[in-house]
């Protein structure tokens, strides 16, 4: 078998290996370099079907190099936050710290711009009413 540099195999699918090294700064005394607001406001929607909605931002947001990055969606107050995403432009390294509900109609994703670069970063938040 050949192996492929940085992915290995594992029950068939190739799983990528290059981890980024930690820093040797614990987590906990990180600070975050900013915050940014997103809401529903600003935002496309499109009905995903079910009573599912996905809010999309049509700007970009610039996200330093080795910055973090908090971003609130906000959705209506009557929604459910489900899950959020990202996507970056140019595709570089950046890394997800954690994501997840801070109320029922608010979604957090924290994000590492572990890049050389600095990025554009767009978001998604997918609802239901």
């Amino acid at each position: 078998m050949v192996q492929m540099s940085n992915f290995s195999p594992v029950n068939g699918w190739l799983h990528y290996t290059n981890h980024p090294q930690p820093s040797p700064e614990p987590l906990s005394r990180r600070k975050v370099d900013r915050r940014v607001d997103l809401n529903f406001q600003n935002a496309s929607e499109d009905d995903l079907g079910q009573g599912f909605k996905r809010y999309t931002w049509g700007s970009g947001v610039r996200v330093n190099r080795n910055d973090y990055v908090d971003f609130r969606l906000e959705a209506q107050r009557n929604e459910k936050v489900i899950s959020a995403g990202y996507l970056t432009d140019p595709i570089e390294n950046i890394y997800s710290v954690q994501t997840g509900p801070r109320h029922s109609n608010v979604m957090i994703v924290t994000l590492h711009n572990a890049a050389t670069v600095d990025l554009e970063v767009y978001l998604w938040l997918v609802v239901k009413d």
